[in-house]
């Protein structure tokens, strides 16, 4: 299926569908590339997670005591996961 010029976005950024991914980005996944296709236990994982976590603890201020939790899917996996 070819779709119109006249009904694209203007922007590849922008629209339904897949976007277009920024150069900058594309090398950055090329330069983790240790990082995909492995478990989730290896230390560079472990490393680079706790890193995000840390950055957003401080990215939100959070008070003593708070923990950033990160995972898959959107809220309702959380809160799903979080009642057990």
């Amino acid at each position: 299926m070819t779709i119109p010029a006249d009904l694209r976005p203007s922007d590849g950024r922008f629209g339904c569908g897949p976007s277009k991914v920024r150069p900058e980005q594309l090398q950055a996944l090329a330069a983790a590339g240790d990082l995909f296709g492995t478990s989730h236990r290896p230390a560079p994982v472990k490393n680079l997670v706790g890193r995000v976590r840390d950055g957003l603890r401080q990215l939100f201020s959070l008070p003593d005591g708070y923990e950033v939790i990160l995972g898959n899917g959107g809220s309702t996996a959380f809160w799903d996961a979080a009642a057990f």
